[in-house]
């Protein structure tokens, strides 16, 4: 599958970084990246969005190899699982 890599930054210490996972797993790379735009504040949407258009290269890459199901897939156990925590919380409270 394919890689994803970029150069590190030291001027811009809070810029988005893609890293290269040793192996290549483009789907754990995918998981990732949502989980960090999750972290955010990116809606489900708008992250389906931004993984089909071609601006957003990382999530592109991981969008044109994966596919859309798959990446809906991942998207959707991003959102559950932050769901799943917050319900707990609420029980541990």
């Amino acid at each position: 599958m394919g890689r994803m890599v970029k150069d590190y930054d030291k001027e811009d210490p809070f810029e988005i970084k893609t890293m290269e996972i040793p192996g290549g797993n483009i789907a754990h790379q995918a998981q990732v990246m949502a989980e960090e735009f999750r972290d955010m504040g990116t809606t489900k949407d708008e992250l389906m969005n931004m993984f089909s258009n071609p601006f957003y290269g990382g999530l592109h890459m991981a969008f044109s190899q994966l596919g859309e199901e798959s990446i809906g897939k991942i998207v959707s156990q991003v959102y559950e699982n932050i769901q799943r925590l917050n319900v707990q919380e609420l029980y541990n409270e």
